[in-house]
């Protein structure tokens, strides 16, 4: 009788598992720059000149870890690669232009995410799909919908989660290509990445937007300028990179301007926010006496998430319509990167989630 109750128990626990599997919406990642990984293969006549790029490998390891501990979550909740869990990486180098612009690289991604979204769907019974990007990758999903029919979107996407996204760039971009900037890695010289950094097209769409940093009180502060985030041009050609100012003024420029107007269409779908906040994040950057845009400025720290500034993890909600299904969550003391790792973070986006596949309504405190 013993063995029989467990047999019937152990049924019913199967059956339970299966339907909760069976009645979850697909889910895609879509990563920060951080997020995704370049691997190129080279010959033994490479030799690098950086003890860090020797020791490479532990490191790759330690970074492969960006996004495990927010899929072994989701896992838990029944989701399984491959089948409702899905991953939309990108080539972090490039972004996307405003209208009337070339840009073959990113939009072949929106291309090939829209593909990918309504494939999830078709494959699991119609159900629309779950998007859940964290930094940069809520920017390219802002864009798939501002470039898609609102009848497409409603469709095929049932919510739309954006943890820590910079809406409106931040001033770490401008330390980036001021100075360089090392993601915190040790023993590497800003200096040696600054050129790599200032080739990637993603880091200008990161800059500062002047739709967002409204004001015209300095972000960068040298002895004799002062620059805000309407005089990016002149930034640019002041710390020795005019080239930048052409595809700044054409292409990026025009794509950030327009944030306030094409935000998200009325209704087009539900979306959550969620946050980091109360960490120091860089708000001013103050160059010495000498204005030497190679050395280390010092830094006056405001209210963010130690990556993006408070005014463009919040700009969203400043200029949504008053139709538009948004939601804002904010957690104290939690990092940029946090959102994907720390424990309260992990529980608030797995609770949403689990909200979202039961068509209950999870009302945000902020």
């Amino acid at each position: 009788m013993k063995i029989l109750s467990i047999f019937i128990m152990s049924i019913m626990l199967y059956t339970n598992c299966q339907a909760i599997s069976t009645n979850l919406h697909p889910l895609i990642l879509i990563p920060g720059a951080g997020g995704n990984q370049l691997e190129a293969r080279l010959t033994s006549k490479y030799k690098s000149t950086s003890l860090l790029c020797n020791k490479w490998y532990p490191l790759k390891k330690d970074s492969e870890a960006y996004m495990e501990p927010l899929v072994k979550a989701l896992e838990e909740l029944g989701y399984r690669d491959g089948e409702n869990l899905f991953g939309a990486p990108y080539d972090f180098r490039y972004g996307l232009a405003a209208e009337g612009h070339p840009s073959r690289v990113g939009s072949k991604f929106l291309k090939d995410l829209k593909g990918l979204i309504e494939n999830a769907s078709n494959s699991n019974g119609g159900k629309p799909v779950i998007l859940v990007s964290h930094s940069l990758g809520g920017l390219y999903v802002h864009q798939l919908l501002v470039r898609n029919l609102k009848s497409w979107s409603q469709k095929y996407i049932k919510h739309f989660i954006a943890l820590s996204t910079p809406w409106g760039g931040t001033v770490v971009q401008m330390l980036t290509f001021a100075s360089g900037y090392t993601l915190g890695l040790p023993l590497v010289n800003p200096l040696l990445v600054r050129e790599e950094q200032r080739s990637s097209e993603s880091n200008m769409w990161l800059l500062p937007s002047p739709k967002v940093f409204t004001s015209k009180t300095p972000l960068v502060v040298t002895p004799n300028v002062g620059y805000s985030a309407h005089d990016i041009p002149k930034f640019l050609k002041d710390i020795g990179f005019s080239q930048g100012v052409m595809p700044y003024t054409s292409r990026i420029l025009p794509l950030v301007d327009n944030f306030s107007s094409s935000t998200f269409p009325d209704d087009q779908v539900p979306i959550t926010c969620i946050i980091g906040c109360g960490i120091k994040t860089p708000e001013t950057l103050l160059y010495g006496s000498d204005g030497d845009f190679d050395k280390r400025p010092e830094i006056v720290y405001g209210d963010g998430d130690g990556t993006v500034n408070m005014v463009s993890l919040l700009s969203l909600e400043s200029n949504k319509s008053t139709h538009q299904h948004l939601e804002v969550l904010k957690l104290q003391g939690v990092s940029h990167t946090g959102t994907l790792t720390d424990e309260v973070a992990l529980e608030k986006i797995v609770e949403k989630i689990s909200c979202i596949n039961s068509d209950i309504s999870l009302v945000s405190k902020a």
